[in-house]
């Protein structure tokens, strides 16, 4: 095995109201940890985020790790609840905001490869 690490996996997404996919694991990645994802609302107003990771299967709400979390006008979150998180091969990670054009996301992984 073999690992990418700080692997730039998503840069200045912005968030919707509809989960949407951030990152996908696939290819010759068996596995992805993330390192860091920092979500950004860049409106003068709060909004909050949700984040899920889905595995396998169809998402529910025992797959979100962060549920509509606030973040302050023009302010940021590092998101620590999903820092170290593993998305296996096939896994998404996945997240929306409370508002369109409001908060976007960035974030990096280590792949582990085959």
């Amino acid at each position: 095995m073999a690992s990418r690490p700080l692997t730039s996996a998503f840069s200045a997404i912005d968030l919707t109201t509809d989960w949407q996919t951030l990152y996908l694991s696939e290819g010759d990645v068996l596995r992805a940890g993330i390192d860091a994802v920092v979500f950004n609302n860049y409106t003068s107003s709060n909004k909050t985020f949700s984040v899920r990771i889905v595995q396998s299967g169809t998402a529910t709400v025992l797959n979100e790790l962060i549920t509509d979390k606030d973040i302050r006008a023009f302010s940021n979150d590092l998101s620590p609840a999903i820092i170290g998180q593993t998305i296996v091969s096939g896994g998404t990670l996945q997240a929306k905001a409370s508002a369109n054009n409001s908060v976007s996301a960035t974030g990096t992984v280590t792949e582990i490869t085959s």
